[in-house]
């Protein structure tokens, strides 16, 4: 064997006895006196030397390719002599590599590729799969090829760091999982998205470069108290749907920001978008905000926002439960929507100037607001409503709508007046 293979091992087997990386020993906690086995010179293929394994063992994979479907059940320390040297192809099966049950588990130094399949929407499959196992170590690694990067379902205490994530159709997905981190790892060019969770909680997502895809991090379903901090989003943005008591600080982002859904006791400071700060209050009564790149309130009353300045990162202001707030003199342009107000009440925007977005204002389930004296221009929408009544939109110009100046859901009683509607494709639509 090179002295340089000898070397990589003497590295990983250091690292292990250390508390560098999230105090490895603890995790790891290999056998006493570990065998070395070594594939192609031991064994015609990994599986074999995996079955021939005791717990503990060390499992280093030489340089080359390798068509093969592993299955790891058991505690020991798998290591290729390189990522860009040592490739695994699960030839679009299940999975490439299964930890299934296991424990003290080890994965670094693959390319791995082939996990799993891609079918129109749906899918099968990820390059590697952890299921119910606990302190599962993947290191320097990359993942490309695959329906879905790394998929963890129902495991504890596992650490993904340092791996380059890139060209498959989705990333890391957690579902039912807690205390993972997810760190130091790039993530790119992955369209649905970087990193999801579902019902996994008490996780840590701590310095990864994502880039790309619908969303960079999509939290959903109960996913509670986890720790999001000091990374890097440039296109995704970040979606909390239905999750509460996260911790959301020092994240940069380029494009879309942070949307929240039915998503509370969150804290959130510390972030920018486009090199502007995102305001995040809850709670808040009478504040008064100037000059931010995104404005997101929740269960606020009479705050004012000022010069609000928010351009092409998915929603520029949310309101969700607040009420009697005012939007001034800020402009909006290039979201997909510019103003959302969800369950929120007795508001006024007033003098404002919303420009080729999606939708320039959205209210849901939101009444008796005031929308006055705004220019909504080149919008797919101009205004739309949706399950919302007594609003009072007068004063307003509205023009050039691709689809409809204003539109109307389920929305009645409100008074529309004394707008300008010039060269709309169609000025007002109602529905129901």
């Amino acid at each position: 064997m090179s002295s340089k293979s000898w070397k990589n091992i003497a590295i990983i087997i250091a690292l292990l006895s250390t508390i560098i990386i999230c105090s490895l020993l603890a995790l790891i906690n290999t056998a006493l006196y570990p065998r070395l086995r070594i594939v192609p010179r031991d064994y015609r293929s990994i599986q074999d030397a995996i079955n021939e394994a005791l717990e503990g063992d060390i499992i280093f994979v030489r340089a080359g390719i390798y068509r093969e479907n592993l299955v790891i059940e058991k505690p020991l320390i798998l290591i290729g002599e390189g990522s860009g040297r040592t490739l695994l192809d699960g030839g679009a099966g299940d999975y490439t590599i299964l930890v299934k049950g296991g424990r003290k588990v080890v994965i670094a130094g693959f390319t791995i590729t082939g996990g799993g399949a891609a079918i129109g929407v749906e899918g099968r499959g990820a390059g590697l799969q952890i299921y119910n196992s606990s302190r599962v170590l993947v290191l320097w690694n990359h993942f490309t090829g695959n329906r879905m990067a790394i998929y963890v379902h129902t495991s504890s205490s596992i650490l993904i760091a340092e791996n380059a994530i890139y060209s498959n159709r989705e990333g890391i997905y957690l579902t039912g999982s807690s205390s993972v981190t997810i760190l130091e790892n790039t993530l790119t060019d992955n369209p649905h998205f970087g990193i999801h969770l579902t019902s996994s909680k008490a996780s840590k997502i701590l310095r990864n470069t994502i880039m790309g895809g619908v969303n960079g991090i999509y939290l959903y379903g109960g996913s509670d108290e986890n720790e999001i901090s000091e990374n890097l989003i440039r296109g995704g943005g970040m979606l909390i749907l239905d999750s509460s008591h996260n911790t959301i600080m020092n994240n940069v982002f380029t494009g879309k920001g942070v949307f929240f859904s039915n998503s509370y006791a969150n804290i959130v400071s510390g972030n920018e978008v486009n090199g502007e700060p995102i305001i995040y209050l809850e709670m808040a009564f009478g504040e008064v905000v100037e000059r931010a790149g995104q404005a997101i309130l929740i269960n606020c009353e009479n705050i004012t926002l000022r010069s609000i300045s928010a351009s092409g990162i998915g929603v520029g202001i949310e309101l969700w439960k607040t009420n009697n707030s005012r939007i001034i003199d800020s402009e909006l342009t290039g979201n997909e929507i510019a103003i959302y107000a969800h369950m929120s009440n007795g508001n006024k925007i007033l003098g404002s100037t919303l420009t080729s977005n999606s939708i320039g204002l959205l209210l849901s389930s939101s009444h008796n607001n005031l929308i006055s004296d705004n220019i909504f221009a080149s919008n797919l929408f101009g205004i739309a409503l949706r399950d919302s009544q007594d609003n009072l939109i007068n004063n307003n110009l509205i023009s050039e709508s691709m689809n409809s100046g204003i539109l109307l859901l389920n929305s009645s009683r409100n008074i529309i007046g004394e707008n300008i509607l010039a060269n709309n494709s169609k000025d007002l639509i109602s529905i129901g």
